[in-house]
């Protein structure tokens, strides 16, 4: 895929004419990590980012996607490692039970913390969904992201046939999320969707105006700095990532068995 952009699963050349390419290549990738339902197309959003079939997809709503996957890719001159994760929601007919896809998450989050941190977080939903049935997997996660200071960013997939344009979508329901607390840094609405996978006669300038806006997204969003340590506490700041992770998560799960009971 060409344009201003020049992503490459490597290292590739900078486009001088990209506003974000004064930053050369150098150091270590910042890491952008994935996270949603299964289904909801986060491989396929890595594979238009990296402009080929570097991750492996689904045409279902089973995860085909059950550890924690790394792919390096250059946008503008600037190196980014996306981290593919297995859906949070998987039932028993899933590749990945719920509880065990929740911990490989959370020690996944645990090591990547200790070493490099994290720059990005991008919550992937479907645009179909229901905003309110969106709640879930920003709870559980969203909570920690905002005590880490880790910018989050929404992305929207499955809006090839959202119209007029797909970035009404946000402006739609933008205020309905807000209003169930859920708060983001940025956005894109898009579509994964090939040439040969639809009769639509638009779907090439879609899959194409996709590509600018995620990538845009990230160069606008992405942290300079690894977030490691929540607040200037001392004894907060020990705290690891995974320990406060898992203290949200017994909140949420706690407040929904005692939802069940009641």
């Amino acid at each position: 895929m060409s344009d201003s952009y020049n992503s490459t699963d490597t290292t590739g050349a900078v486009d001088t004419r990209s506003p974000y390419s004064q930053q050369a290549l150098q150091g270590r990738p910042r890491n952008v990590v994935l996270y949603g339902e299964s289904g909801v197309g986060k491989s396929s959003l890595i594979n238009l980012i990296m402009g080929r079939d570097a991750a492996k997809t689904s045409p279902d709503a089973l995860a085909c996607t059950t550890t924690h996957v790394p792919y390096d890719v250059t946008i503008s001159g600037q190196r980014f490692r996306l981290w593919d994760t297995a859906g949070l929601n998987e039932g028993s007919e899933g590749t990945v039970p719920a509880v065990i896809a929740e911990r490989n998450l959370t020690t996944f989050l645990r090591g990547l913390n200790q070493e490099d941190g994290v720059h990005l977080l991008i919550y992937c939903v479907r645009g179909t969904r229901a905003t309110k049935a969106l709640q879930t997997h920003y709870k559980i996660l969203s909570a920690v992201v905002r005590d880490s200071k880790v910018p989050t960013i929404m992305v929207v997939t499955c809006l090839e046939d959202f119209r007029p344009v797909m970035a009404e979508w946000w402006n739609k329901n933008r205020d309905e999320l807000a209003t169930y607390g859920m708060q983001f840094s940025g956005y894109a609405c898009v579509t994964t969707l090939k040439d040969e996978h639809t009769e639509s006669s638009d779907i090439h300038e879609r899959r194409a105006q996709s590509y600018k806006d995620v990538c845009r997204t990230i160069l606008e969003h992405c942290s300079q700095t690894p977030h490691k340590a929540w607040g200037t506490d001392p004894i907060k700041d020990q705290r690891s990532f995974l320990a406060i992770l898992l203290q949200k998560l017994a909140r949420f799960v706690g407040g929904a068995h005692r939802d069940q009971d009641a």
